[in-house]
């Protein structure tokens, strides 16, 4: 028994199990353990994280947290752009700073690849990154580069946070960490591969919105 619904996702959905856990469970075909290896990972090292009690599958059995996500927090006006950019850059830094596992390659850094506004909680123990199925080691101008380039999408769709992600983008441009325009091209084939979680019409604005960043 999965419990009601919390949440849904463009891969996921989150269901309630008790007043403490949540089931995350994919829609797809998957393999959780790895994602579930690598918070347990940052946890122990002190970044914010949910806690995971189980993880097998699709299925992952996670830290209930309360709280809005940053960017329903800004949209309701309870959070200024430029304090959700300095957070956001601030949690990128945090991330990139740790030591990888011991077996990825030299030089490189711990990549979240999906870090925006909707995938940070603001619970009483203070911001909570969630959704970490593309987490990676790699080069962590990659990690900046793509938030950045989520955001510049955003502030080109039909969407209520259109004008908030443009004011959004500009204020993190100036407190990113790295160079969020180094690996630009590398995120935008990046994101082009991401057909299953990408409509047609978002993947053809993507030059448009790598031009936004550059700019």
């Amino acid at each position: 028994m999965t419990g009601s619904l919390l949440a849904s996702g463009r891969e996921a959905d989150v269901y309630a199990l008790d007043s403490t856990r949540v089931l995350r469970r994919y829609r797809r075909d998957a393999d959780v353990t790895g994602e579930a290896a690598a918070m347990r990972y940052l946890a122990g090292r002190g970044y914010p994280v949910p806690v995971v009690h189980e993880a097998a599958g699709r299925d992952m059995v996670m830290e209930r947290l309360d709280g809005p996500t940053m960017l329903q927090a800004a949209l309701a006006g309870d959070l200024s752009p430029t304090d959700g950019a300095e957070q956001l850059a601030g949690l990128l830094r945090r991330l990139h700073e740790l030591p990888p596992w011991p077996d990825a390659p030299d030089g490189t850094r711990i990549l979240h690849l999906d870090l925006h506004a909707d995938n940070v909680l603001l619970t009483a123990r203070g911001p909570v990154v969630i959704d970490w199925c593309n987490v990676r080691a790699g080069d962590a101008d990659l990690d900046t580069a793509l938030s950045a380039l989520i955001m510049a999408q955003v502030s080109l769709w039909d969407h209520p946070a259109r004008a908030l992600a443009r004011t959004f983008l500009d204020a993190f441009l100036t407190v990113a960490p790295g160079d969020p325009r180094r690996m630009l091209d590398e995120a935008v084939a990046l994101r082009r591969r991401q057909t299953a979680t990408l409509t047609a019409d978002e993947i053809g604005e993507l030059d448009t919105a790598a031009e936004l960043v550059r700019r």
